[in-house]
């Protein structure tokens, strides 16, 4: 199941870069459990255009949240919630 694009948002008086604050964001809502392991993430082009920034912003939040094991690519299908998520 994906997870719907309306659960993403920034919030505007937030510290630090956007690319960071996008990897907060989708790394407390695994934290918290909002985010279940194995559910498919927004693509990085509906993500980037639902909360009005670039896609490259969001394709390297994604990448760093891959590179720590927050989630999971497969190919040509999108990015998942990692089963070995924290």
């Amino acid at each position: 199941m994906a997870i719907p694009i309306e659960t993403f948002f920034l919030i505007p008086e937030a510290q630090g870069t956007l690319q960071a604050r996008i990897q907060q964001m989708i790394a407390e809502g695994i934290l918290s459990g909002r985010f279940r392991r194995g559910e498919k993430l927004p693509s990085t082009r509906k993500l980037a255009l639902h909360l009005g920034v670039s896609r490259i912003t969001v394709t390297l939040a994604y990448t760093e949240l891959l590179a720590n094991d927050y989630l999971t690519s497969k190919g040509r299908s999108g990015y998942f919630v990692s089963p070995n998520a924290p």
